[in-house]
Parts: structure tokens; C-alpha cells; sequence
């Protein structure tokens, strides 16, 4: 009954993989196909150094997290440079927000690469594994999967039957228990299915029948296992099982938590078994008995299978790792292990959590100091010094090219959220480059490239981590950063990224919506055909202008203009050539403004001017305008000609004679132009 499982269980162990295996034809294929192109990654051709991917999910869960750090601690052994590609979120759930997140994993640039690791079973999404695996396999990049055997790749698998199997017959034959129900993960899910077959077998060839009632599904977390213990604890003493067998350690502390607040004994009463090897399993009290994995072995197979491929050498195409059965205090073994000192561990745990709550008040600083901004490169200026929050030597933040501008259409911005932000751009843009104090800002580069200056900041760090910003599936960008075990929370990253993204988009958010308003204003203001002042704008203008020039006691030049012949040409040539001469009228109208005055399109043909322009500028509005209209008449080979009629008001602005006076008195003295212009030979009507 000691902690030691059964001999042949440790990883280490079990990390050979079978003869059979290694010998069949179709891992000789495989080795062979891959053989031949693999350690030629672009990045450090010409070096010893090689260029290792890792894809891995959930990275703030622990078991990633060790997984991680074992890389990390054993990449210089092997001359890697790791590039993690991770995502938070496991993506197991489907939905907008998981296709957010599988956006980093069309990152990869399989050029660069010499190999991949692929923690499959914590991607879970077949698809984005079947995209992994076939771009690896069409650029000559050997993969090897961690968890989830894929076609094509070199593929550790873990003995989870056979743990299982020891961890059932630690229960049944050594403890001799006689009333064991079980709890499995997800119905139908196969890891699940295959460990409740186990107990079934184990359970028959004990001569224990197996009912119905005795099965039970926690689908491997807590809030499924608390009704299920719920319903168990209301039993008769009597009816009590003496043991629960768990399909992970999640759902087996659940039930001793459940059972304690019951009133019932763990082990004494009910004993209990989980399976994965959690840190809170090693730390609970009581201890539990569940199988452990030798993750420092498994990275170190993988590993070393990637540099046998480099080397030339042959892998065998599935390898077994084995399980080491822990036999805990929950089953009511003596725990040989050498467990945290409780008083340490407590101390750490609240360590952690002063820690988070620092964190998330610097998250929430930053969030304040960000949502003030109304650009992008503000944003950034306002970043720089947040960043401090981050345990890390080097960090980029990289935005997808044009994430917030101003777009020139109404219908950008309305089809925006149907087609926009989906996937990374071509181009990129490192809004913030931080290295220990120093920040640069606005770099440029290829999302090819994944980072500017990627192969230097490699071989100076060796291991970078890069991540998703997106808010649900509109991608952002991303943020990278390098990696030191031991100094970065994975968690407190996610808060980041996910408080960074959020600010970013609502930057975004509010850009298109002033933008909105700015173009439904143009709208109401602004004449559609040649993009002046209409009706409305030009009395708006007009009557801001007029205050603000008897305030200051200035005089005001109003000007009627309306064009002569415009009716002929739209009867004789078509409308088409009409609205030619009308846009014609407002170009020329506006060149001649210029900066002192504005000019509007009231109706039709009718024109309207005013400004705060010397009486000598006003004076001459008409001749400049004249010229126009005649260089355009010379130039332009048409079978007709446009003119114009305009009358002028020059006069001090005062509150006794209103803006609307100054309009009709210049409508009136461009009727009376208009009337000599009628009576001159040739006059287009």
C-alpha cells in the first residue's frame, strides 16, 4: 500500500513504445516521407539551433502550464527555440468566442519551422488539428502530438486503460471495497467510455456485478459532480457506497468536499479515487489517490524524437507513456509522499492570491486610463507605462493593419462586423514594443514575420509566447511575450489580453460611431450630387457665422448664384450632362471660396455664397468665377455652353438686419443680372 504503483508504470518506462509499432510498414513510410525534409526550417538554417512550434490550449489550467515549463527547462538541452502558439480558452465549447481563439493558430509560419510539438488533447477542435497537421506535413515539418494520435504524425499516447486498470484493482482486490460506484466524465466521450469499460471489466472479473444505479456522470468538473453527490449523500447511511471511483481528480475532490459537508468520513466512511495527478490532489486532506503522468519524461520523448528526425534517425509512429498509480490517504493508504508543508503551501496560496488582487487593480487602472483615448496611437502612448504590470523582459503588442481608421464610405462601417476582423492581416502593426524599461512604438512588419526582428529576440530569449486578442470572433491582433517560468501567471495574461482587447475594440467601437454621426450630419447638411453645403447646412453655417460676426462687429459678403441655361441643356442633352454643369458650378464655386467663405447648393440650379471676405474679395468673386466658367466652356468640346447669374450683398452685420434679408437681397440683385443677361442675343433659357 505504498505510494510506488506497480513496477513498469513510471513514464519514464513506458516511454519505448512497442516493437510492433516501430517495425510496421506504415511508421517506416512515415519516417521516411517526413526524413527527408525535416530540420530545414528557414529560420536558423546554417545554425545548430532549430525552430520548435508548440500549439497548446488552455494555457492557464495547470497541467498546461507544466507542460510549458518542462519545455522550457529542457529547450537549451536540445538547442530548440520555442515559439508557443497558445490560446486560453481549451475551445472545446464552439461558439464565436472559441473561433477568436483558434485565430493564433493561423499564425504559423511552417516555412520557418524545423519541428512541432502538438498538445492535442487540450485543442480538442478537429479541425484546427487537421489544419496543423496537413500545412506541417505540406511544408516537410515533422509533428509530434502529445495526447491525440492525428494520421501523419509521431504521436505519444498515454496508457490511460491500463491506469485505470491499477487504480480499480488497488480498490477492489487490495482494499477488498464491496459497495464501488462509479463516476465518469461526459457520456459517450470517449476517454470517459473507455475508463468506465475498465471498471466494468475489473469489476466482473472480481465477480462484482454491475448495476445502472452504480454509474453515475460528472462530466469531468464540479458544478457536474455537486448533483450528483448531492443525490448520493441523501441516501440512508446504509445505502452509501464504501467507494467512489472518479474518472478525474476535478470530480473526485468534488465528492470528498460533498461528502465532508455531509457528515461523512473520507476514508473512513466513503473512500475515493480521481485520476490525472493535480496539484490540489497532492495537497488535499486527505490525499488523494489518483495516476500521475511524468510530464518531464513525456516532453523529454517528444524532444528527443524531434532530434532523432533531425539527425537522420527513424521514430516509430505511436509511442506508449505509462501512468504512475499514486496511493493516497482518500482511499486509506499510508501517503509516503512528502507532501508541501501545509503552513508553506497556505502562506503560497495566499501569496497568489494578494497577488491576483494587485493584478486586477492594475488591469482595471489601465482599462480607465484607455477608455479616455480617441485613437489608436494614443492608446499606445497610454500603454506603454502599464506594461510594467507584465513579469516579462519583452512584450509586443501587434494590431492588425488599419484596425481603427476612418473609412471613407457609410457602408464600411455598416458591412464592418459582417466581414471585417475575422483573421490576422497581411501586414501588421507592433503598436508597443517593450524591453525591460525602454518602449518603441508604430513598427510595422509581415505577419510572416510573427514579430519584427523574430530570429534576434529567439536567440537572445529562446522562448516566446504568443496569444490571442480578439473579442469573440473579431480578431484584434495578438500579444507576445517572453517566457521564464516561475515569474508569469498565465491566468493574470488572460486578464489582460481579455481587458486589452476589450478597450481596443471599444476604441474602435467609438471611432465608427462618431464616424456614424459625422456621415449621417454630412447627410443633412451636405448636397449628395456635388458634396457641398445643402439648404440646411448653408442656413446653419450661415446663422453661426452671422453671430459670431456682429459679435466682433466684422461685415459679411452674401451671394446669390444661379446658372443660366441649365433647363436647355437637361432637355436638349440629358440630365447626365446637366448634373455635369451643376457639379462643374459647385467645383468652381468652392475653388474660388477658397478658405475665407462657403458655398451651398440650395436647389437645382440655385447657389448661395457667403464669407467674412474684404469687400475687395467679394467685389471680384464674380470675375474670378467668370474665368472658370469660360475656361471651362473652351476646353470642355460640348455643343452648348454654361453661364451664371449672381447678385452680391456686402453689409456690417448687426442684429437689425437679420441673415435672411442679406439672402433675399441678394436673390434680388442676381434676378436683376439675370434679367440683362435674358436680353442679350443668344441667352440659353
Amino acid at each position: 500500500e505504498g505510494s510506488e504503483g506497480s513496477e513498469g508504470s513510471e513514464g519514464s518506462e513506458g516511454s519505448e513504445g512497442s516493437e510492433g509499432s516501430e517495425g510496421s510498414e506504415q511508421a517506416r513510410a512515415g519516417t521516411r516521407i517526413i526524413k527527408e525534409t525535416t530540420g530545414m526550417g528557414s529560420m536558423f538554417q546554417g545554425r545548430q539551433d532549430k525552430l520548435i512550434a508548440v500549439c497548446v490550449a488552455g494555457i492557464d489550467e495547470y497541467a498546461q502550464t507544466t507542460y510549458i515549463d518542462a519545455m522550457c527547462s529542457l529547450a537549451d538541452q536540445y538547442n530548440f527555440r520555442l515559439l508557443f502558439f497558445t490560446s486560453f480558452s481549451g475551445i472545446c465549447m464552439g461558439g464565436k468566442y472559441s473561433e477568436g481563439e483558434m485565430a493564433v493558430y493561423s499564425l504559423i509560419n511552417y516555412e520557418l519551422l524545423d519541428g512541432i510539438v502538438l498538445l492535442a488533447e487540450t485543442i480538442k477542435d478537429t479541425e484546427v488539428l487537421a489544419s496543423i497537421a496537413g500545412a506541417a506535413a505540406e511544408a516537410g515539418v515533422p509533428v509530434v502530438t502529445v495526447d491525440h494520435p492525428i494520421d501523419g504524425c509521431y504521436n505519444i499516447v498515454f496508457d490511460y486503460r491500463g491506469a485505470m486498470e491499477k487504480l480499480v484493482r488497488h480498490m477492489v482486490e487490495e482494499h477488498d471495497f464491496k459497495k464501488i460506484e462509479f463516476i465518469g466524465g461526459i457520456p459517450d466521450n470517449p476517454p470517459s467510455e473507455e475508463r468506465l469499460k475498465v471498471f466494468r471489466s475489473v469489476m466482473e472479473q472480481n465477480g462484482r456485478r454491475v448495476l445502472p444505479e452504480q454509474i453515475h456522470y460528472g462530466y469531468f468538473w464540479p458544478g457536474g459532480t455537486e448533483p450528483v453527490m448531492d443525490k448520493i449523500c441523501a441516501r440512508r447511511r446504509e445505502d452509501m457506497p464504501d467507494a467512489l471511483i472518479c474518472a478525474n481528480d476535478a470530480m473526485a475532490l468534488t465528492a470528498c468536499r460533498r461528502l465532508q459537508a455531509a457528515g461523512f468520513r473520507v476514508p473512513e466512511d466513503v473512500a475515493v479515487s480521481g485520476f490525472d495527478g493535480i496539484r490540489e490532489a497532492m495537497n488535499h486532506i486527505p490525499s488523494l489517490t489518483t495516476a500521475c503522468l511524468d510530464t518531464i519524461g513525456t516532453v523529454r520523448t517528444a524532444f528527443d524524437a524531434l532530434k532523432t528526425l533531425f539527425d537522420g534517425g527513424s521514430v516509430p509512429q505511436e509511442i506508449l507513456m505509462g501512468y504512475r498509480v499514486i496511493c493516497g490517504e482518500s482511499c486509506g493508504c499510508l501517503d509516503k509522499r512528502s507532501p508541501e508543508n501545509q503552513n508553506s503551501f497556505v502562506q503560497t496560496m495566499f501569496t497568489h492570491l494578494h497577488a491576483d488582487h494587485y493584478f486586477v487593480n492594475q488591469v482595471m487602472s489601465m482599462t480607465t486610463d484607455l477608455s479616455e483615448c480617441a485613437s489608436l496611437s494614443e492608446a499606445a502612448d497610454r500603454l506603454k507605462p502599464h506594461l510594467k504590470m507584465l513579469s516579462v523582459w519583452k512584450c509586443w503588442i501587434c494590431i492588425v493593419d488599419h484596425y481603427v481608421e476612418e473609412a471613407e464610405l457609410l457602408q464600411d462601417i455598416l458591412m464592418e462586423g459582417e466581414t471585417a476582423g475575422r483573421r490576422y492581416t497581411e501586414r501588421m502593426n507592433c503598436i508597443v514594443y517593450r524591453e525591460g524599461v525602454e518602449c518603441q512604438s508604430d513598427i510595422c512588419f509581415l505577419r510572416s514575420e510573427i514579430l519584427p526582428d523574430l530570429e534576434f529576440h529567439l536567440l537572445q530569449t529562446c522562448k516566446i509566447v504568443v496569444a490571442p486578442l480578439h473579442v469573440m470572433d473579431k480578431t484584434i491582433g495578438y500579444f507576445a511575450f517572453t517566457y521564464l517560468p516561475g515569474q508569469n501567471e498565465f491566468h493574470r495574461l488572460q486578464s489582460f489580453g481579455n481587458s486589452l482587447s476589450n478597450t481596443l475594440a471599444s476604441l474602435k467601437s467609438k471611432t465608427e460611431h462618431r464616424l456614424l454621426i459625422e456621415k449621417l450630419e454630412m447627410q443633412t447638411t451636405h448636397d449628395p450630387l456635388t458634396g457641398i453645403l445643402n439648404r440646411r447646412g448653408f442656413f446653419q453655417q450661415l446663422n453661426r457665422l452671422y453671430a459670431e460676426s456682429v459679435r466682433r462687429g466684422e461685415a459679411i459678403a452674401v451671394l446669390s448664384v444661379d446658372m443660366d441655361g441649365l433647363k436647355h441643356i437637361n432637355d436638349t442633352w440629358g440630365h447626365s450632362e446637366g448634373d455635369e454643369a451643376i457639379i462643374f458650378t459647385a467645383n468652381a464655386l468652392a475653388a474660388v471660396c477658397g478658405s475665407g467663405m462657403f458655398c451651398a447648393r440650395i436647389g437645382g440650379d440655385e447657389f448661395m455664397v457667403a464669407g467674412n471676405a474684404s469687400q475687395e474679395t467679394a467685389e471680384c468673386f464674380q470675375e474670378r468665377l467668370q474665368a472658370l466658367y469660360d475656361k471651362q466652356n473652351a476646353r470642355s468640346g460640348k455643343n452648348y455652353r454654361i453661364g451664371f447669374s449672381l447678385g452680391m450683398v456686402y453689409a456690417q452685420a448687426s442684429e437689425q438686419l437679420p441673415p435672411g434679408e442679406l439672402v433675399r437681397m441678394a436673390d434680388a440683385s442676381m434676378y436683376e443680372q439675370k434679367e440683362e443677361h435674358r436680353k442679350q442675343e443668344g441667352y440659353l433659357r
